[in-house]
Parts: C-alpha cells; structure tokens; sequence
C-alpha cells in the first residue's frame, strides 16, 4: 500500500539524519504521519509510528508532533495497537519527553502514565516495547515537578 510505503521511505530517511528530520517536517510530513497514525489502516500506522519516532530525535518535530495532536494519538497507540505500534509509540514518546521540555505534560494530560507503565509490566510486551515505555517513564519522572 502506497501511504505505508511512503511513511516507511520517510521513516528510514529521518533515522540518523537531522537535516532529513528537518526537511520532512518543513515538508508537512508530521501533520501527515500524525492522520495516518490515527486514521490508517495496521500498516500504516506502524509505519507512520516508526516515522514519528525517528523524527521526534529532534526537538522541534517533537513540539511539532504535539502541536499536530500527535501526543494523543501516539498514547492511543500505546494503548491500543499492535505489538509493533505499541513499541513504536512508547520510543517516539520517550524522544519528545526526553529532547523537548514542555511534551511531558501532554503525555500527562493524555493519560500516558498509566499507558506507558501498563506496557512496561505488560506479561505479552516484546523486551524492546517494556525497554521504550520504562525509559519513557524514567524521562518523565525526571522532568516533571
């Protein structure tokens, strides 16, 4: 399916290259991976998940995914997606707490405590979705007052 393709191609563009991070965003990647991963089908919002997380190494795209309402929709996913887009969710999460000051609390207000800690004690979770969770949680243990 093309979108997921095109969200796979973006993803592996933003991997280790912040001028590619920057470019997408500019571009209005982010606005267009946040519909997807709330509106698309499975593929899709894997994909787009694992575009998220690579951009949100940046600490812009991150203020930007969570001005798109992207916070929300990657709690949703943490909450209610595949393996794989839980995993996703949590690590693009635990970017945007951990390089842009401010996101923790939308993760708060999202419900995304009580989200990232049932997934990090979750007896089915693979080992790398409890890893991104629990980082998520010591990310915003450290920021929050």
């Amino acid at each position: 399916d093309e979108k997921a393709d095109v969200a796979e191609t973006l993803q592996e563009l933003a991997r280790d290259d912040d001028e590619s991070r920057v470019a997408i965003a500019a571009a209005g990647g982010i606005e267009v991976l946040v519909s997807l991963a709330r509106d698309g089908n499975e593929r899709q919002k894997e994909r787009a998940a694992g575009a998220l997380w690579n951009l949100s190494d940046n600490d812009e795209n991150s203020v930007a995914i969570a001005a798109a309402d992207g916070i929300e929709v990657l709690v949703a996913l943490a909450r209610d997606g595949t393996e794989r887009q839980k995993e996703l969710a949590a690590g693009a999460l635990s970017n945007m707490i951990e390089v842009a000051s401010g996101t923790h609390e939308g993760v708060v207000e999202a419900g995304g405590v009580a989200v990232l800690s049932s997934l990090a004690q979750e007896a089915g979770a693979s080992g790398d979705c409890k890893l991104a969770a629990a980082i998520a949680l010591v990310y915003l243990a450290s920021t929050c007052p």
